[in-house]
């Protein structure tokens, strides 16, 4: 009878543990995204400009992300970035600054790239990319060996930035009725060579407490060629210009918060039209321009 009875009492407390805990992880990915977002906000405040999406800094170089250009704001010791030049790419760097002159993906910035920086991975993520194991992507072509060529070993990110709304989609409109045009987010997909090409705070004419900066889309990792001749796409390296994306794809079946799969068609295709996306149930969180943070649930948006 005693036994029963603790069996009974453990299995009505299991439940609440679990609940208490997946609490806990979600006030800490909103700790994160609020680091980040002020963070963010102070760079904004100093320069006038929020740091641009995407840094390509020679031609056919790998973009270099909007996650690389405010460290100095957040009091990030483990990786700083350089803008000097570099002679030799194929030589690792001595340290583990991130060097905006090399690519990405080269020897040069594989210690930088390896790095991984807490505030960027969301504690409640579970579900995750083949190519990915915790907080770094692994050798996702089993060769047996870990190359930067193939951003293999490098330290992933749970967050994207707010790249807009899709422009041109029916399904989005403004509240004239007319459809986004292109380019109206704050970290946008245009690559640039400086970072006085961000948006500029006037821009955001909305009010920054109103308008989303970065959203969770966790999991993700680095997506293989897609065909002959085609490189792997790294969405989910937290130095990569791929992680901002715009918000909502196109179907009018598939949740802007959420969506059921993760397959090629959800949350970790190459598309840069996206939902929000994340392992808490009910929702996903969203930093504002501010640095506030939101808990955008599940359903919202699905009648539009």
């Amino acid at each position: 009878m005693v036994i029963a009875i603790l069996a009974t009492l453990i299995g009505l407390l299991l439940p609440a543990v679990q609940v208490a805990r997946e609490t806990s992880r979600r006030l800490a990915c909103q700790n994160n995204l609020k680091q980040i977002g002020l963070a963010m906000a102070n760079f904004a405040t100093v320069r006038q400009r929020y740091p641009p999406g995407q840094i390509q800094r020679q031609p056919g170089h790998p973009r270099i992300s909007w996650a690389a250009f405010f460290l100095d704001f957040i009091e990030q010791p483990s990786v700083q970035t350089d803008w000097t030049s570099v002679v030799d790419k194929d030589t690792p760097a001595p340290d583990s600054r991130l060097y905006f002159n090399a690519p990405l993906n080269s020897i040069c910035n594989q210690k930088a790239a390896a790095t991984v920086l807490p505030f960027y991975l969301c504690p409640s993520t579970s579900r995750m990319h083949s190519s990915r194991e915790g907080p770094r992507t692994n050798d996702w072509n089993r060769d047996g060996t870990i190359q930067p060529s193939l951003y293999e070993g490098m330290a992933c990110i749970d967050y994207s930035g707010n790249a807009g709304v899709n422009a041109g989609y029916s399904r989005y409109r403004m509240p004239n009725g007319t459809m986004y045009s292109g380019s109206n987010g704050v970290l946008i997909f245009n690559a640039t060579k400086s970072l006085n090409a961000g948006i500029p705070l006037n821009r955001i004419s909305d009010g920054i407490s109103k308008t989303m900066l970065l959203f969770e889309l966790t999991g993700r990792g680095v997506n293989p060629p897609s065909g002959s001749g085609s490189s792997p796409t790294a969405q989910g390296v937290w130095a990569s210009g791929l992680n901002c994306n715009s918000i909502g794809p196109q179907s009018m079946t598939r949740p802007l918060v959420n969506p059921p799969t993760t397959d090629a068609a959800g949350a970790w295709s190459d598309s840069p039209e996206q939902s929000l996306f994340s392992d808490h149930p009910g929702g996903a969180n969203a930093a504002m321009c501010d640095g506030s943070v939101h808990f955008i649930a599940e359903g919202i948006g699905d009648s539009v």
